[in-house]
């Protein structure tokens, strides 16, 4: 699988869903919101419409009562004028009439003999006119009526617009006034429709006002253009018919916009006399509209996206943090949280192919980050992981497990061979010297491969920390190694062996661990001149235990410096029973690890249990490993120097063995050598190796150093040494280690 299908993430699905319900919920609220909101306005308009109709409408009723009670006084006026004048008909003479005529607010008065010839004027030229049949005032006279008023109509004579007056007095004589239509117009003007209408309209409350009849044709109007115009609306036909208003949104031609009409019946009495309309423009209130549901569109958007950043803010921040749950931040790799996920689905039944982890120790990072610091450590461990990015592929999926650790999980493999060359071939890679630092890791692999029958992720890492446990810990020639279940055993025993150490080590008694002392013998005396320390372990639960197997335990599990200052104080306190038993002479040697030595105040540590044990400096030797002064000169130096200083006496243990820095040989701050076993076995076999023991010692000798030959077991071995002025001698042929009794008694035996 690739990197990219291995990382673990928030779903995007558990956000994009919401954002859709949200999204599709703000969208139908927006849309029932902005119908609310138009809905809203256009019920203030119908509301207003409605209002101004009903006004308008109350309006056009009382002015039509109004026109119909003055043109009522109009005519009572003519009635009662023609009536008084009629009473006194025959006492009045033409110039009486011009006299009453401004009296009686009237126009014209005539006074009509019984045949209808006009005998008493207010205007001259009218005397003698006679009334001719068809005529109106031969109408009245044949008519028989008391009295009559008419409409206005035009005088026969002067062409002018009247209302006349009739009123019959005694002996047939009768009287006709008569008032001029403009002095009536003037009266009736403000109440006439088209007057009220042209009115209405400069108020400018509506758009648009006009009057129908019953079939909708418009009688009167604020825009003379639609008189006479029919409006075809069935509904309002309908509606109207039935004695109630009536409103709708149309469609106005003439205006090209939508308007929103009312029809409101107008009553008379109890008569309907037609039909108030009136005409607003929707235009004002769809921009209101559109202005508030703009507002509430915005305010939606707002909060819409006020609620998709906590949204994205949220899934952010999630991602972040299963970033930093599942991901690596120094290489950016998938961490050991994402492995153990992985690896449990890995694990799932019915996966099919080869599979397995491969865990990449990367052994001397702590040092380097001692050295040069974290930063150059954190720099280092990225170009690892960068390194090993390498050998992904879509069968290859890196992890960063652990500081100094990667996993490497292969599937579809052909064979052990093929993690056996991956394995090598990352560590030709790694070992390569680091750009950062210039120096070398060390690294080793444990390999697990999954049909082992693991049941869980957990499990598997763990297996796989065994091989790379054994891979470190057992020489093999390989920088890597299989799991198998004979290594988880032996892991479970240095376990339980370490476990008896850290128990020992908190409070030391019992016989975990003690120390056998072999004789070193005086090649020339053929006398005893020391004893070499020993240690040994006998488990209570694994037996007896060599120190090839223990040491090695003790200093993988951090033990062997307390460990070593156990066996070190041990040591004196035999030498303290040398004294008693009255050889004051002979010293003990004693081995110092290398983590011992690396311990900062590891000279005043000795100096202590020196001057505790009561003993001589002089008694006391130390032996070290070659290699350990050849590796860091002159760290060693500066804490042994003092100790020579005292009188304790250091001795090169296993010279010869490969480390070997002849050139220097004369600068190590040493007393005596000890030639490894190897070079003792081959005498007298090999005659090459021979000379070059001979060579040694005598470069020794030159060097004033002592020489001490290990595992001497063979006569003919003591006798070549001999020969070559060798020394001490130590091994088998003349003692094996003894316990501190039986060292005691060698020496009452031999040194008698």
């Amino acid at each position: 699988m690739t990197k990219a299908k291995l990382r673990r993430s928030i779903s995007v699905r558990r956000y994009i869903l919401p954002v859709i319900v949200i999204a599709a919920g703000f969208l139908l609220t927006d849309i029932l919101l902005v119908r609310a909101i138009r809905g809203y306005f256009f019920q203030l308009l119908e509301k207003q419409s409605l209002s101004y109709a009903h006004i308008y409408s109350h309006s056009l009723t009382k002015s039509r009562e109004a026109y119909d009670l003055l043109n009522d006084l109009l005519e009572d006026k003519l009635y009662s004028a023609s009536g008084t004048t009629a009473l006194y008909s025959a006492h009045m003479t033409s110039e009486s009439l011009k006299e009453l005529a401004p009296v009686l607010g009237v126009d014209d008065i005539f006074i009509y003999s019984p045949e209808g010839e006009i005998v008493h004027s207010n205007r001259d030229e009218y005397l003698g006119w006679q009334a001719v049949p068809g005529h109106p005032v031969h109408d009245f006279l044949i008519s028989g009526a008391t009295a009559l008023v008419e409409d206005i109509r035009e005088d026969t004579e002067s062409g002018e617009l009247f209302k006349y007056g009739y009123f019959r007095g005694e002996g047939g004589r009768f009287v006709q006034l008569g008032i001029k239509a403009g002095r009536v117009a003037e009266l009736l003007e403000s109440f006439e429709l088209g007057y009220l209408f042209h009115e209405l309209g400069r108020l400018e409350l509506v758009d648009r006002v006009y009057f129908v009849d019953e079939d909708l044709t418009v009688i009167a109007s604020d825009d003379p253009g639609i008189l006479g115009a029919r409006r075809d609306d069935i509904s309002a036909i309908a509606a109207l018919a039935s004695g109630e208003s009536y409103a709708q949104v149309n469609f106005d031609e003439d205006r090209g916009e939508r308007v929103y009409e009312v029809y409101v019946p107008v009553y008379t009495g109890s008569e309907r006399s037609g039909t108030l309309v009136i005409s607003m423009s929707t235009s004002a209130t769809q921009a209101v509209a559109r202005i508030a549901s703009v507002l509430a569109l915005v305010a939606a958007t707002v909060v819409f996206t006020g609620l998709v950043y906590i949204l994205a803010s949220n899934y952010t921040h999630s991602r972040e943090l299963v970033s930093l749950a599942y991901e690596d931040s120094l290489t950016g790799l998938p961490n050991k949280a994402h492995l153990l996920e992985y690896l449990g689905e890995e694990l799932a039944p019915g996966r099919e192919g080869h599979r397995a982890i491969m865990m990449v120790h990367c052994r001397n990072l702590g040092a380097i980050n001692s050295a040069y610091g974290f930063d150059v450590g954190d720099r280092a461990i990225r170009e690892l992981g960068k390194r090993l990015r390498a050998f992904t592929n879509a069968n290859r999926s890196l992890f960063h497990f652990a500081t100094n650790r990667f996993v490497l999980y292969v599937r579809d493999y052909r064979g052990k061979e093929e993690l056996a060359e991956l394995a090598e071939q990352i560590k030709g890679n790694l070992e390569r010297p680091l750009e950062c630092v210039g120096r070398q890791i060390m690294v080793r692999t444990g390999i697990l491969e999954l049909g082992s029958g693991c049941q869980s992720a957990m499990e598997a890492v763990t297996r796989a920390s065994v091989a790379l446990h054994h891979a470190e810990t057992v020489p093999s020639g390989h920088s890597f190694s299989f799991y198998d279940s004979g290594i988880e055993a032996q892991l479970q025993r240095e376990e339980i062996i370490a476990r008896e150490m850290a128990e020992f080590i908190a409070s030391p008694e019992g016989s975990l661990f003690y120390l056998e002392y072999q004789p070193k013998v005086s090649l020339a005396t053929g006398k005893i001149v020391g004893f070499e320390a020993l240690a040994r372990m006998e488990s209570p639960s694994s037996g007896r235990v060599s120190p090839v197997e223990f040491i090695p335990i003790a200093e993988r599990q951090d033990l062997i410096v307390p460990l070593g200052y156990w066996f070190l104080e041990t040591a004196c306190r035999f030498i303290s029973q040398l004294y008693k038993a009255g050889y004051p002479d002979l010293h003990v040697a004693v081995n110092i690890s290398v983590a011992q030595l690396r311990q900062e105040d590891f000279a005043e540590r000795v100096k202590e249990i020196v001057e505790r044990a009561g003993i001589k400096p002089e008694n006391l030797e130390l032996e070290i490993t070659e290699s350990v002064i050849i590796e860091d000169f002159s760290d060693i130096e500066s804490k042994l120097c003092p100790l020579r200083d005292l009188g304790i006496t250091i001795a090169l243990d296993d010279f010869g063995t490969g480390y070997s820095a002849l050139a220097r040989l004369g600068e190590l701050p040493i007393d005596s050598i000890k030639i490894d076993k190897r070079f003792i076995d081959s005498v007298p076999i090999e005659s090459k190796q021979s000379h070059i023991l001979e060579d040694l010692v005598s470069m020794c000798h030159k060097l004033d150093l002592e020489v001490v030959a290990e595992g001497v077991e063979h006569e003919i071995q003591r006798q070549y040494l001999a020969t070559i002025a060798c020394d001490i001698m130590q091994g088998y042929l003349y003692s094996k280690p003894l316990a501190e009794e039986a060292a005691l008694a060698k020496l009452g035996k031999f040194q008698a």
